[in-house]
This record gives C-alpha cells, structure tokens and sequence, in this order.
C-alpha cells in the first residue's frame, strides 16, 4: 500500500509517525513546499526574535526519515488531486499515485483587503522564510506596527521588541486575545505586557496603508493614524484550499471530514489547519497533532473516531504564563469563581455542576488537571476548591 501525505507539518508528521509505528511495510511518501524538514511552527517566533537558530526549531532532521523508511520530497509543491486516478500532480507536471491520501497542507496568514498592503515593508508571519524576510527588513529600523493583537501578533510584537524595535499593536476588537480571554483578564494582561514596554491601541480597524517621508503610515477608520518602518499584520489563517479545487473534494472554509477524518472521496484524508470538522478549523497544534495521529490510524484500517478537540491554548505571551481553556463565555446559566494575587489571575467556568472553561494567569500549573476534567465533565461540588 502507497500512502502519499500532503505537508510536513505537525499533523502529517504525526500521521506518518502513526502509520509507521504500525506498518512498517507500507510505502510512505511526504510532500512539502517548504525547504525545512519538520520544524515547530510556534517557535518560529523565537527565531525571528533572535534567540535561536533555525537548526534548534527544527524537529524531525534528515535522518529521522530515512530510518522510518519515509521518503520526502521538499520545495515541492502539489496543483492538483486527480481523485478518479487517485494521482497527485505536481507544479513541474510530474505525477505520483498513491492507494491512500492525506491532505495535511496547512493554512495561509490572512493579508486583510486594506488599501496599501501590498506596499513594501508590509508583513504576514506563518513560516521560517516569512521570519527570514522580516529579520532582514528589519535592520537599523526603529519602528513597527503589528495589526491583531492574539497570540501570534503579541509575540510578533515581543520578538520585534527584542529585537530592538519600538513596537505598537493594532487590535481591531477592545481588548487583547478575545478568543482565549474576557475582559478581566485581557486588561491584566494587558498591563502586564505594558510594563514590558508595548505599547497598544485597542478598537481600531484598519482603512488605508501610504507610504510618507520613507515610512508607512496606517490610517484607521475613527480617522486617527499612526506612522512605522514596517508593519506585520497578524489577522488569522486561511486554509490551502488550491489544493482541493475542481477535484470533487468537499469544502467550505476547510475541507470538510467525518469522525474519521475522511473527507467524501473514497481513501482521501484530511488533517491539520486545512480540515474542518463539524464546522470547526481548530487551528491550534495539538489539535492538528491528535487529528494527524488519528489520520493515521484509519489510513491503515485500525478506526479510530474522532470526538473533536478542546479548545486550549497554553504558552508564554512576552514571557507570561497564560492558559485558556474550553467555553469562556458569560452568561446568565454560567457560574464564575476568579482568585486574584499580585500576578496571579485565575477563573473557571461552572455550567450544570460541570466545569467548560478556565483561564489561568501567571501560574499554569493546574492547567493539565482543568483540561481533563473538562474532558471527563465530571461533577464539581466545589468550584472555588479546583484553582
């Protein structure tokens, strides 16, 4: 059996690490556009901010492949899914076949339809060549805008400022990380991450980018602005959904899977940022991680369901401990215990006796002990006893 696997990224290394550690006899081929083997992607910051060399980002090194038996093609970019011939086509017109697939292509950092984003010393972070372009504008400049304040434009920013910029972030919404925080939360983080030294401006949206006296200067709609060297917007992903086009593949805003993560072709898999299921793009690595691995298992028969992931973030934001978990929505059926210290923040929330979401500040400790008891949804006698 010939398994072809589209993206080297988290969720097809863990797909063709599944399938290996089962089958050891199964052909396996993976395609990656990129020119790295298997690297973290959420470290990419710290090598834009200087602090390691790509060698220490990178994972799965050459041999790694070549002991699992696991050919790779890099710089190598896949047009089109014949699904009636089951072949992949590449740009150079070569084909390949394959018995079963596994689209793990990834996702794209969204440039907004702003007037002037096309201008020189305008940015999107997603890989290391997107890093290597920055890093090398960025010489002997002094100021710089990141337009979304979430997770990545927050340690963009932090990288930016390390790197020995004056940095100032751009949120749309009126306060910082609105997926993962409220807003008690956002406004101590938020003061946390200005005792650092960036600097923020909240609910301004974007109109127009021009160029003046060698800068660019971003005009948003309130009709105030603000001038910079260059400007690194962080606004989310889009799927690679190229891939997929006129090949029978079901999409909307990803392609679309089932439990298995089977799309509607017959042998033809999804997994990582370019798969939705029920709706949902997670978006996140450890998503992308369990859907490659259970990707993986079905490919080689041992069918494994999918139960979707829950949605959580743990990681440093400018040197902070920050975790968020599960539903963090007020409402009126929602109960809410906080504790708060010095810099310390932390909050769950109790629906039906059961804990859905948490948000943990300045100590993370507890954040693997939250998650599993979201997972098991056990009953919770005492909230305010569990942070």
């Amino acid at each position: 059996m010939k398994i072809i696997i589209i993206g080297n990224g988290v969720a097809g290394i863990s797909a063709a690490e599944t399938i290996r550690n089962k089958d050891k006899n199964a052909e396996l081929v993976i395609y990656t556009d990129e020119k790295y083997y298997h690297y973290s992607r959420p470290r990419v910051i710290e090598y834009l901010s200087g602090k390691v060399t790509v060698d220490k980002i990178i994972i799965r090194k050459e041999d790694f492949y070549k002991q699992n038996n696991i050919k790779i093609f890099l710089n190598t970019k896949i047009i089109k899914i014949d699904t009636q011939n089951k072949k992949i086509i590449l740009e150079n017109g070569d084909e390949d076949n394959f018995d079963k697939l596994i689209i793990a292509a990834g996702a794209y950092s969204f440039l907004p339809p702003v007037e002037g984003a096309n201008n020189k010393g305008v940015f999107t972070l997603r890989n290391i060549n997107d890093a290597d372009k920055i890093i090398s504008f960025a010489k002997n400049k002094r100021a710089a805008v990141v337009i979304g304040g979430g997770l990545l434009g927050i340690e963009s920013a932090m990288s930016l400022k390390i790197s020995g910029l004056d940095v100032i972030i751009v949120e749309v919404f009126d306060r910082l990380l609105p997926r993962q925080l409220d807003n008690d939360a956002a406004k101590i983080l938020q003061t946390m991450i200005e005792e650092k030294g960036l600097k923020f401006l909240l609910a301004r949206q974007t109109s127009k980018i021009e160029k003046t006296n060698n800068q660019l200067q971003i005009n948003f709609k309130d009709n105030t602005s603000v001038s910079a060297d260059m400007i690194l917007f962080s606004a989310g992903i889009r799927c690679n959904l190229k891939i997929a086009e006129n090949s029978g593949i079901d999409y909307d805003k990803g392609i679309k899977v089932n439990e298995y993560m089977q799309t509607n072709i017959p042998d033809i898999y999804a997994a990582g940022d370019i798969a939705e299921y029920k709706g949902i793009i997670y978006g996140i690595w450890p998503a992308a991680k369990e859907q490659g691995q259970i990707a993986g298992l079905n490919v080689i028969g041992e069918k494994t369901e999918y139960k979707g992931s829950v949605l959580s973030t743990k990681l440093k934001v400018a040197g902070i401990d920050l975790a968020s978990v599960g539903n963090i929505e007020k409402k009126e059926d929602i109960q809410i215990y906080t504790k708060q210290d010095k810099d310390i923040f932390k909050r769950v929330f109790i629906k039906d006796k059961k804990l859905i979401g948490a948000i943990l500040i300045g100590d993370t400790t507890q954040y693997q002990k939250l998650q599993e008891i979201i997972k098991l949804q056990k009953e919770i006698e005492k909230p305010e006893e569990i942070i």
